[in-house]
């Protein structure tokens, strides 16, 4: 029997659960329950290169305004996800900050840029 590894599919919005069939190299040999295309290719994509957006926040040591919602740029590797919340983890950030400034650029050199996704005004503009 082949080893077997069932993955959620987002590809569309029927959600199906697709059994990956592999050898005992691990290469893919059928896709088992997949209704479209589009779910075939995400299931294979999330097999070989699972990757995730990462949503946070980082400190501000504001009072009124204590955390400040960041993500990444663009999806990363779903096995860097804990790595670069130990680094989001040391930040503190200062105002102004702008929705879409870079809050880390190239955060531990993955390509992603750990953005703010709002705005913290100045001390005296109010929250």
């Amino acid at each position: 029997m082949s080893p077997r590894e069932t993955v959620i599919c987002i590809g569309c919005p029927l959600g199906c659960r697709v059994t990956a069939v592999t050898d005992r190299k691990g290469t893919v040999t059928a896709l088992k329950g997949a209704e479209c295309k589009q779910g075939q290719k995400h299931v294979l994509e999330e097999l070989r290169n699972p990757v995730r957006t990462l949503t946070a926040t980082v400190r501000t040591g504001d009072e009124s305004f204590p955390l400040l919602p960041v993500r990444t740029s663009r999806p990363v590797l779903k096995v860097m996800l804990r790595p670069i919340m130990r680094e989001t983890a040391k930040v503190k950030v200062k105002p102004p900050v702008k929705a879409g400034d870079i809050v880390i650029a190239n955060v531990l050199k993955t390509g992603a840029d750990l953005v703010a996704t709002a705005d913290w005004p100045a001390p005296g503009e109010g929250v």
